[in-house]
């Protein structure tokens, strides 16, 4: 028998994850990264750390653990640290759903890890469409099944870029058994500012089976470091420490996390920026007449839908990528661009009306 048929099933059929392209000397716009880069302290606070690399890190990142506690104002048996959010995702179905019966439910078109890693685990994903580009909430309340273990929730949604509001989860949870979990992915929700948005810390207070999901790598620049964590109840966390591996977050990331921690007051201002500048985006893209619905993170959605039109290639030529979402489950002719500098989007906004054949980039906002 030869090597190919050893591989198990699962993951035979499984298309290899495909991040967004980068290309020199073009902007890229295709991984939802904070263009601004790390904050000084926070790259003292790695290069500090890198002298001791020499050393194991510690395990449970303990120091962060604590810090996390503070700063989200609960008990440090609440929190893990993880090699990023990815990872934790991957260890809360590894040490909660049980193959090859048990199910998880998930948004489509939405981060493609929630899907993936059923398959790789061996069970069961039951994908839900979203509708009119949000979350149908309902649609996935009505997947819930005897067999359910976990449900994700996107919220701001990857790609979609749009949100569900407090009443809507409320009455998702409403009568929903407590031995479902209920995945709050929350990547990118510092660039939120819509009023009525869920408060999922005091989700995570009233309900026992909520895991709230936060990540560095947006807001706090260090996407490259690969560190993220999760709020839960103190039986969900044990169990994901059970199932990590023992040095799952490097001495590096731990450092970057904390000295994130230390700098979150000063990178208000870019958070500011980049709202603003999300808007500006959205208003040239509507402008042309393209679908593209409102923002609450740090990039946006356009659906081309039944074109014919490349846009990934179209502007590729005019030196900016953009992610295409065929991998996301998108159905139709469908794009993710990420807000960048202001000078990054107005070299966008140039080459979509380029694209378009409409006039030069509108000029920047006087005020962000």
């Amino acid at each position: 028998m030869g090597l190919d048929k050893r591989v198990r099933p699962n993951v035979r059929d499984i298309q290899r994850y495909q991040p967004g392209e980068d290309h020199p000397g073009a902007v890229k716009l295709s991984s939802n990264e904070n263009p601004r880069g790390p904050h000084p302290k926070i790259v003292a606070a790695v290069m500090k750390a890198l002298e001791e690399s020499h050393r194991y890190p510690e395990s449970g990142a303990p120091d962060l653990t604590r810090a996390l506690a503070a700063y989200h104002h609960v008990t440090p048996d609440e929190i893990v640290v993880g090699n990023g959010s990815n990872e934790i995702i991957d260890l809360l179905v590894r040490a909660f759903v049980e193959p090859p019966h048990e199910s998880v439910v998930f948004p489509v078109p939405s981060f493609i890890v929630y899907g993936l890693i059923p398959k790789i685990c061996g069970c069961q994903g039951v994908g839900i469409p979203c509708r009119d580009y949000r979350l149908d909430l309902p649609a996935m309340r009505a997947a819930v099944d005897a067999h359910t273990r976990m449900v994700f929730i996107c919220n701001p949604n990857n790609p979609t870029s749009t949100y569900v509001s407090a009443i809507e989860v409320d009455a998702f949870m409403h009568g929903l058994p407590n031995d479902v979990l209920v995945v709050l992915d929350e990547a990118y929700i510092d660039y939120v500012d819509a009023h009525d948005f869920p408060d999922a810390m005091a989700l995570h207070r009233k309900h026992r089976n909520i895991v709230v999901l936060r990540t560095f790598s947006k807001f706090f620049a260090v996407a490259g470091v690969r560190v993220g964590y999760a709020i839960a109840d103190p039986v969900v966390i044990d169990a994901v420490h059970k199932v990590r591996q023992p040095f799952n977050v490097s001495r590096l990331a731990q450092a970057a996390g904390l000295g994130a921690l230390a700098c979150a007051q000063d990178l208000q201002p870019y958070a500011r920026e980049t709202i603003a500048e999300r808007k500006r985006v959205r208003d040239a893209i509507l402008e042309l007449g393209l679908a593209c619905p409102p923002s609450q993170a740090n990039f946006v959605f356009v659906d081309l839908g039944s074109s014919s039109l490349d846009l990934f290639a179209e502007l590729m030529q005019r030196g900016v990528v953009v992610r295409r979402l065929g991998q996301f489950g998108a159905t139709s002719n469908t794009y993710r661009i990420t807000v960048g500098t202001p000078d990054e989007n107005d070299r966008l906004i140039g080459a979509l009306r380029d694209v378009f054949h409409h006039r030069p980039a509108a000029s920047r906002p006087t005020s962000r």
